[in-house]
Order: C-alpha cells, then sequence, then structure tokens
C-alpha cells in the first residue's frame, strides 16, 4: 500500500493542510485559525486518514507547537518543521538564512522542481496572501532572495487602526477605481493598489534578471491577481503543499 504523507502550510489566516500518495494530492483543506476550535476543525479534515509522515511550513511560531499536538494525537504523527537546515534543492544566497518564511522556502523549491530545474530557466514565484512576497531563483537553481510587500487584509488593517474615521470594508472588487463612497473609495484604493503594486514589483524584479523567468503564482489573492499581471502565470494554488512533500521527499529521515 502506498504511503500516505500530510504537509501543512501554517500561514497568519489559515491552515492549509494536503495528503499525497506518491505525487498525487488526495484531499485539501483550509482552517481558520481565528475565531474557531483549531482542534476540532482539525479533526474533521483529518478524518479516516493516517499518515506515515507529515511536516509543517509555519509562519506563526506561537502556534506551531498546539498544531503539532494537536497533528498528533489525531494522526500518530507529529508534523515536522521544515526550515534551511534541510536538504533543499535549491542553494541559499540568502543573508539571513533564519529568518526566511518556511512558506517562501518551501515555495521556491516547488516552483523550481516543476518549472525551472529541467530548462534551466530562472523562475519568479509571486505568493498573494497577508502578505504579498516575490522570490527570484536563478537559472543555477540559487535562491537569490525577494521581497515582502503588504497583502490586502494587511492594508485595510492599516488604514483602519491608523486613522480616526475610516472603517475596515468588504474586501470585494470595486465597480471603478474612482469611488463614490468611502467605502467604494477605500475598496478602490486597497485592491487597486494591490494589483499595481504586485504588477510593478513583478516588472521591476523580471527587469533585473538576465532572462525571463518562468512566473509562478499561488495564495489566497492569486485569482484576482492573474488577468492583471500583464505575462503568462503558472497558477498553482497547492504550491506550498507541493514544497513541503517535495522537501519530506528529500529528508527521508523527517517527519516519521
Amino acid at each position: 500500500m502506498q504511503e500516505i504523507w500530510l504537509t501543512l502550510d501554517l500561514g497568519n489566516s489559515a491552515l492549509k493542510g494536503g495528503l499525497f500518495a506518491g505525487e498525487r494530492l488526495l484531499h485539501a483543506f483550509n482552517v481558520p485559525i481565528k475565531g474557531v476550535a483549531l482542534d476540532v476543525a482539525l479533526e474533521a479534515a483529518l478524518e479516516g486518514y493516517r499518515p506515515s509522515r507529515a511536516a509543517m511550513a509555519s509562519v506563526v511560531p506561537a502556534l506551531s507547537g498546539r498544531v503539532q499536538e494537536a497533528v498528533a494525537r489525531i494522526t500518530g504523527r507529529c508534523p515536522a518543521l521544515i526550515g534551511p537546515d534541510w536538504q533543499l534543492p535549491v542553494r541559499l544566497s540568502y543573508q539571513t538564512p533564519h529568518t526566511l518564511g518556511a512558506d517562501r522556502l518551501a515555495a521556491a523549491a516547488a516552483a523550481w522542481v516543476h518549472y525551472g530545474q529541467a530548462g534551466h530557466r530562472p523562475v519568479v514565484v509571486l505568493l498573494a496572501g497577508t502578505a504579498l512576497t516575490l522570490e527570484v531563483i536563478d537559472a543555477t537553481g540559487c535562491f537569490q532572495g525577494g521581497l515582502i510587500a503588504p497583502g490586502p487584509e494587511l492594508l485595510r488593517r492599516a488604514l483602519a487602526t491608523g486613522t480616526a474615521q475610516l472603517p475596515e470594508v468588504p474586501l470585494d472588487w470595486p465597480f471603478s477605481p474612482i469611488g463614490r463612497s468611502t467605502q467604494e473609495a477605500l475598496q478602490a484604493g486597497i485592491l487597486y493598489g494591490f494589483v499595481e503594486s504586485a504588477c510593478g514589483l513583478l516588472r521591476r524584479v523580471t527587469t533585473a534578471l538576465a532572462a525571463e523567468p518562468v512566473v509562478v503564482l499561488s495564495g489566497g489573492w492569486a485569482t484576482l491577481l492573474e488577468p492583471h499581471l500583464g505575462t503568462k502565470v503558472h497558477l498553482e494554488p497547492y504550491l506550498v503543499l507541493e514544497g513541503v512533500r517535495l522537501l519530506l521527499a528529500l529528508n527521508p529521515e523527517r517527519g516519521r
């Protein structure tokens, strides 16, 4: 019987998970980490599965232990936390690897293996979530670094908490970039601003590279961004989970 591996991506707004049999994703789930009984939601998401290995990319250290304990209780496997000390498919040219987000590392690993490695092409990864990050892997498989900018949720929160009169508004796409009410003006500023930021940052990063990169896009805001980027994009909704799976495969002693 083929082994089942559990991969987890603990972010600032949700815990994403995937169960893989080999390279095939059998089941994916998304559990909010705020306002829910996380243990109960995890138990429901993992019902009927007994993975033989597990690993997690976490950018919320304060919650990592709780998730590890819950998963260990439910499945009998404690997820290993991936990091720069793992065997990687890319080389790191990053001055502070201990501060590199595990989600960025996993996404870069998956994007390079699936889109850059065979053809020796540079890859740019956009993760559009709570934060917008761009990761750059050059044509030799060296992770050069990237950039980090605020996503729509952070922009909305900054405007609401940093001003006296501006409210938090629903993040619905506005009919026009010219808002005809304060709510519409905020929506236009946040969402059009986010799109223009992503497009401009991608253009600057691409210009800095010696060759045209493959662009890979993932994250909760990826589908909003995709039609605006003005270049061919590979949309990969489970990129981080696939990266965690690849890292488990490269590190057979981990996550057992």
